[in-house]
Order: structure tokens, then C-alpha cells, then sequence
């Protein structure tokens, strides 16, 4: 038996050259706030009372500056690799006859499709809810190949919200296939 769910591919105005504007701009503006926010945070209204720690931040406040704004800048990169690396899902397709889950992604920033193959022996997934006050509530869905997450979906922050069809695959995901956690 065969079971599909689809949404509609999703598609970005991202390019290479909107991702490096993007993180230049980032990075000025890291740095503007670190070179303010160095002396400001470490001083706190006590200069005359700065250990030699201090003093040496305060000192060196430029190299501080573009230190902590690569970080902050190679923590963003870290966290949305992936997700260009592996793309957004558009279809998810069940084949029980052949016992195989065929997932279609796209990669927003090159518009490439990749069809990915897994046996259903080696999955496993993850059903999260969370709530937060700067995003509210989310259904966070980690498909596992050998324990290792290949797909995350957030169905209330992605198109999968509007799928018809979003609750039987919930419900087909957590009750169907027995290598399910909530």
C-alpha cells in the first residue's frame, strides 16, 4: 500500500549573493554593538575599579569585537547548514509493499530536488509539542535514520500546517510504525 502527503514545493528568493549581504550586515552590526558593549558591561558605571581582566577587554575591545562577532555569526551559519544541506520537505511517501519511506526535499538556495530513501527497519521519529511565547505552539516532527535525525518538520511553522491530510500523518507516524516516540 502507497500513502502519500504533499504540500506545494517550497520556493526562495535566496541566493548566494542576498546571504552574503545578509551576514556582512549582520556582522557590522555585531560589531557595533560588541565595541560599545564591551567597555559598557565591564566598566558598569565602576572605571576606576577594573580588575586587570577588564582592563585587558577594554583594551583590546577591537579584536573582542570581531571575535565575538564571528561567533555569533558561525552559530547562525551552523544552525541553517543543515537545513540548506538537506532542504525543505514537500513530500513524504509511504511504501508499505516495499517497506521503504520516500522523502522529497528541495534546497531553497540552488532550487535542486533530492529524493532520499529510507528502509523502515532503520527509522524512527520523534513527535515533539512545545510552546514558547516568541513562536507559541509547534509540532516538531524528527524523522531518525539509524538515531540520527535526517528530517525536521515544523508543521506550524511550514506549509505542512495547510496539508489536509497533516493529522492521519501524525497519527500514521505515531500509532503505524513502531519505532515511535512522543
Amino acid at each position: 500500500m502507497k500513502d502519500s502527503y504533499d504540500i506545494e514545493k517550497p520556493r526562495s528568493d535566496l541566493n548566494y549573493f542576498t546571504v552574503g549581504i545578509k551576514y556582512t550586515v549582520l556582522f557590522i552590526v555585531l560589531f557595533l554593538a560588541s565595541w560599545i558593549a564591551i567597555p559598557l558591561l565591564i566598566a558598569n558605571g565602576r572605571a576606576n575599579r577594573m580588575n586587570s581582566v577588564a582592563e585587558f577587554l577594554v583594551g583590546n575591545a577591537f579584536i573582542f569585537s570581531i571575535l565575538i562577532s564571528l561567533s555569533v555569526i558561525t552559530w547562525f551559519i551552523y544552525r541553517i547548514r543543515k537545513k540548506h544541506t538537506l532542504g525543505e520537505v514537500f513530500s513524504i511517501n509511504f511504501n508499505d509493499s516495499d517497506q521503504t519511506l520516500n522523502i522529497k526535499t528541495v534546497n531553497l538556495v540552488n532550487n535542486q530536488e533530492k529524493d532520499h530513501y529510507y528502509n523502515y527497519k532503520n527509522l524512527s521519529y520523534t513527535f515533539y509539542k512545545s510552546e514558547n511565547p516568541l513562536f507559541g505552539k509547534q509540532r516538531i516532527l524528527h524523522i531518525l535514520n539509524t538515531a540520527k535525525t535526517v528530517h525536521e518538520i515544523n508543521i506550524d511553522r511550514t506549509a505542512w500546517c495547510r496539508n489536509e491530510r497533516i493529522d492521519q500523518l501524525i497519527e500514521k507516524i505515531k500509532a503505524g510504525h513502531p519505532n515511535t516516540s512522543k
